[in-house]
Parts: C-alpha cells; structure tokens; sequence
C-alpha cells in the first residue's frame, strides 16, 4: 500500500515523494486523509463502512463507486462549524450528484448548486427545496433559464448579459409569483496556482463577466421590478491550496459591488465559489475548512466589507474537498501480464470511462489491492484500463503486494469527486453503480447502467424487426452467454 503514480501530473496535485509506506496500520497513518475516515484493514482485507470491499465487488459487481457515508457526513459537519450560520453552505453538485446524497444534503440544512437542466431536475424529483438551489452555466439554454423560473430556483447565476434579457421574457411569460433573482458572475484577474484547466478567472477563461460588463448590466436591472439583482459570484477555481488566493477572492467581490452599492438591496449576497483543493496522494496537505473559512473572512475584513457594503451574506460552494475523500473506487483484476520491454500490468475492468481524469488531467491517484492488503514482497505494476487506448491508464506505478493478479480487487480512493460525474459510456460501458456503506450495511444508490439503458435511446434499435421465421429477436442481454447473465 504504497505510492502509485509517483512523478504524474496531475491537476493541481503533486504526487507525492515519501518511503514506501508498510502494510497495516502504517500505511494506513502514511495514507493519512486519502482514504474514508471508516478505512480499517481485518483478515488482510480492506473495509470501509465496517463492511470488506471485496464482499462489495461480488455482491454489486464492479467498477463500483462507494461513498462512506459518514465521512460525509462529518465533512458536511466540518465546514458547518468552519463558517457557522452566518454563511449558506451551497454544495457544488457537478462534483458528484445522486438522489441520495442531495436528501442528505437538505436533511443537513445545505443549498445545492446545479449547472444543467438535467441536474435541476434530478434535484427536483429528489424533493429538494427549489428555494435553495443556485443555477450556474455557462452556456444556458433559453429552455433551461425558463424552467428555473418557473420552478422558483433560488438564485440563477448570470454568466452573460444575454441571459438577463431571457430570464425577464421567463418571467413574463410563466406568470413567476416572485421576480427571479440573480447574481452576477465576475471574471477577475486573480492568477490561481492550479492546473489550467480548472482555472475559472483571468485572461482566458470563459466564464462570467469582466467588471466593466458587470457593472452596466447592475445599472441596467437596478431596481426592476422583473428581476431582482442579488449579489455577485467569483469562483477562482478547483484544486486551490493557498489560503491567500481565497482571501483576494473575497476582496475582489467587495472592491466591485461597493461603488455600485445603490445597484443591490439592502442585504447583498457574496458568493465566493469553492475550490478548496481535496488531498489525492499520500503526504499531501490541504487546508481544513476551517483555515479556507479564515482566509475568505480575512479578504472581507481587509476590504472593509461592514464598512463599504453594510450588511451582506456570504455564500460558499464546497464541492471536491466534501466528497472526493469520501468515494473509492472499485475494480477487478482481469489480466496480469509483462510486455517485452515494459513494466508488468494488471489489467482491470473499468478506467477511462468511469474515471477520465488521468487522462484529461493527468491526475495520480493510490492504489490499494482490498482483497490482500499484504502478499509477500510489493512490486511495481502499471495499473490499466479496459478500453481500446493507450492513455487508459489508472496508476502507471503502483506498488502492491507482490502476489497480486487476476480476480483481486483493486480500490483507487479519493474518486468520490468528478469521477462518477464525469463517467462515460465509451466503449459500450455502462456507467458504474454506487453504493453508500456505514456501519456494517451498505445500500446501493444508484444502480449499474445495463445493455438496455445503453441502447434505449438508438431509434433503430427501439422496435426490434421480426426474425425471418417469426420469432421474436433475442436482446442484448439475452444473447450474452448464460455464465455472463
């Protein structure tokens, strides 16, 4: 149980140089913040929940998904106490979102932040209060925006002028008891210190408004009786370590609405994003919620918030540093190989389909054997993907237990975010189940997509053509061998 990936980029996560780590309890301390706080190892096998990850693998197949539910739980806790009632705790749904989890989230007080009018909806059927949803986006549709307003969305996040003008016809339109509200997403120049492509301000990025823009667009709703202007949004994007970056976010936000103050009601909303980074390899250190909390109050205090502003309300969207810990993933070993002149492989049955961020960002990521924690010497193996590319790759150095091979699972931690919300159909996979585990039970979530939900939208497909003799065609997953059904 020891480093794998060492020396990969990844997004906004160093990999991490320490010794190679023992098995136990050892590794266990070397792991540190990785892995669910419910890690324990019995019988040379890993648990999580109280409940063996192997037993997961055979009871609900793999990949699989599981969330430690009261890792969440504390995490949801933690950042409660971090900021107190004085801010709305907006969770960033794109990270990771399932029926489950958003009823956790109401259950626990929290707002949910969506970015698609297919989030909003999963949200809607989940019974959550549309009172304390944000909707963002970038690109909007003009249906999207409309069925916000119609369901009464707590905040939409204006991204460009264009969409101030779509939600007022909204509006209209559908009668809305209460004029919509909105905020203004800005694009300020902070220079985050993270990976490119999940920097979300300065020269470049395509979201929000630059001030200039923003400002005129508060001119122009100021006082409108169709739409009510809010507050104003800054998100400076994900994987951010350094407190400092978070407290010139929160000044940036007072240094714009203070000379537009007229432009907002007497309570004005300050929403600061996220990002808080969430650690992915042994040895790396985050901030807690805790010190990400000081460093906003920080920014707000240096700008003289109660001074220039008055009273406000602040808003945080925590999304990766709530569940990314929380999640492992889960695969089997199908194939154990050496290739001339490459490193040995074990070959396992999911990859780029259900976790693309290797791939995309180069992102590293441990590596844990569940089925034998210890197994005589460890060695190096590149760990692999099941689908036809050579970027397929889950660990390109993963040091297990030397007697690791074909039917041993394999458990990735830290894939609770942008993981299962990322996840693919590539190949003809079906996406992964989800099964949250405490205290000895675990309950799937989310069930495995089958054949029949990969195919249901192929027209062609829809209505089978009578065989020749006149029997009804076999589907999908009739034809597949009986030992595979």
């Amino acid at each position: 149980m020891t480093p794998s990936g060492a020396g990969q980029a990844a997004v906004g996560q160093p990999a991490a140089s320490r010794p190679a780590a023992g098995p136990g309890a050892a590794a266990r301390a070397a792991l540190g913040s990785v892995l669910p706080t419910s890690w324990t190892e019995a019988g040379g096998r890993g648990r999580v929940g109280g409940v063996p990850l192997a037993d997961l693998a055979d009871r609900f197949g793999t990949p699989l998904v599981v969330v430690d539910e009261r890792h969440l739980e504390e995490r949801l806790a933690a950042f409660r106490a971090a900021f107190g009632p004085e801010a709305d705790l907006t969770y960033a749904g794109k990270a990771f979102l399932c029926g489950a989890l958003v009823r956790l989230l109401d259950r626990e007080g929290w707002f949910v932040d969506v970015v698609s009018g297919g989030e909003l909806e999963l949200v809607r059927r989940a019974g959550f209060p549309m009172a304390r949803v944000l909707l963002h986006g970038n690109a909007k549709s003009v249906a999207e925006l409309t069925h916000a307003v119609e369901l009464g969305v707590g905040r939409i996040v204006v991204d460009h002028p264009d969409e101030i003008g779509e939600i007022r016809r909204a509006a209209r339109a559908g009668g809305a008891e209460r004029p919509p509200a909105v905020m203004l997403r800005l694009n300020v120049d902070l220079a985050p210190d993270t990976h490119e492509k999940v920097r979300t301000v300065g020269p470049g990025a395509h979201f929000g408004m630059g001030t200039a823009s923003a400002a005129a667009v508060a001119r122009e709703v100021a006082g409108a009786e169709d739409i009510r202007l809010t507050g104003v949004h800054i998100h400076a994007g994900s994987q951010i370590r350094d407190p400092a970056l978070f407290a010139r976010v929160a000044t940036a936000a007072v240094d714009f609405v203070a000379p537009l103050r007229d432009c907002f009601p007497d309570t004005v909303e300050l929403d600061l994003g996220g990002g808080l980074a969430a650690p992915y390899r042994a040895g790396e250190r985050v901030p807690s919620p805790r010190r990400y909390a000081e460093a906003l109050r920080a920014g707000l205090d240096a700008a003289r918030v109660r001074d220039r502003i008055g009273r406000h309300r602040l808003i945080v969207e925590p999304g990766r540093s709530v569940i990314a810990n929380a999640g492992l993933t889960l695969y089997r070993v199908h194939a154990r190989k050496r290739l001339d002149g490459a490193d040995e492989i074990l070959a396992v049955d999911g990859g780029l389909s259900d976790n693309p961020r290797p791939s995309l960002y180069g992102a590293s990521y441990e590596v844990l054997n569940a089925s034998r924690l210890r197994d005589g010497a460890e060695r190096v193996f590149r760990v692999v993907g099941r689908h036809c590319e050579s970027g397929d790759v889950v660990a390109p150095a993963a040091v297990l237990p030397g007697g690791s091979g074909v039917g041993d699972v394999l458990a990735v931690p830290a894939t609770g975010a942008y993981v299962f919300a990322m996840s693919s159909r590539y190949n003809g996979v079906g996406r992964p189940a989800v099964v949250f585990v405490r205290d000895g039970a675990a309950r799937e979530v989310v069930r495995r997509e089958t054949d029949d939900d990969l195919l249901a939208c192929d027209l062609a497909l829809g209505v089978p053509e009578p065989a020749a003799d006149g029997a009804r065609p076999l589907t999908a997953a009739e034809a597949r061998p009986s030992r595979e059904r």
